[in-house]
């Protein structure tokens, strides 16, 4: 067999795998983020540790990973569109964990699959894999229904697009946001109005 045809014989099997995984699926186990760092910089704990190995280029274990790669993605051959983008998979205390699931931190999104371990994707970290090196993980399913895939989706577009509003407006908008928080789980009209609230958006005014 050429080395040609053992390509092409694998890389079937890694696209029938990955047939199975959609945007939200997750893994867990011994896995490791790995990042670049500055030696005479390190900002964390890990790249501190890291300094005197004479590299800029460090791992550091996590929980697990989950799959943010958009699912159209996932499914096409790997010959043509090999990579995949994957977070890691970080443990949060309870209070936290609901303000996640409420889309309050947008550092997190929330993933009902692993919601039992009160484990969140941390979006602040991104890494890149090929999908042979998917294709080797257990898959555990992320998201249950099309409004959890939903949800999800958002979550990973609003950390990517929210807009950066001036010190200015935050500070006047501070008791607004207040009373909403405040009203959001209220079993009343506003607080069933607010829960099917996507989003509030403003515009500036000459005047």
């Amino acid at each position: 067999m050429t080395v040609g045809n053992k390509r092409d014989d694998w890389a079937k099997e890694v696209d029938t795998i990955l047939q199975e995984w959609c945007q939200g699926d997750y893994v867990l186990g011994e896995h490791w983020f790995v990042h670049r760092f500055n030696p005479q910089r390190s900002l964390t704990q890990d790249s501190e540790n890291y300094a005197q190995e004479e590299t800029d280029i460090l791992e550091s274990e996590v929980r697990g990973f989950v799959v943010v790669t958009q699912t159209c993605d996932i499914v096409r051959t790997c010959t043509s569109r090999p990579f995949i983008e994957v977070v890691p998979l970080v443990e949060v205390d309870e209070p936290s964990l609901r303000e996640v699931q409420k889309s309050r931190r947008p550092q997190y999104a929330y993933i009902p699959g692993a919601a039992g371990l009160k484990l969140v994707a941390d979006l602040d970290r991104v890494m890149t894999v090929e999908k042979p090196v998917l294709a080797e993980w257990e898959r555990q399913s992320g998201c249950f229904n099309d409004e959890e895939i939903r949800a999800l989706g958002q979550a990973l577009a609003r950390k990517r697009a929210r807009f950066a509003f001036p010190d200015d407006f935050n500070e006047f908008a501070k008791k607004l946001q207040k009373r909403l928080k405040e009203k959001h789980d209220k079993q009343s009209d506003e607080g069933e109005a607010l829960r099917a609230l996507r989003e509030i958006r403003v515009s500036a005014e000459p005047s």
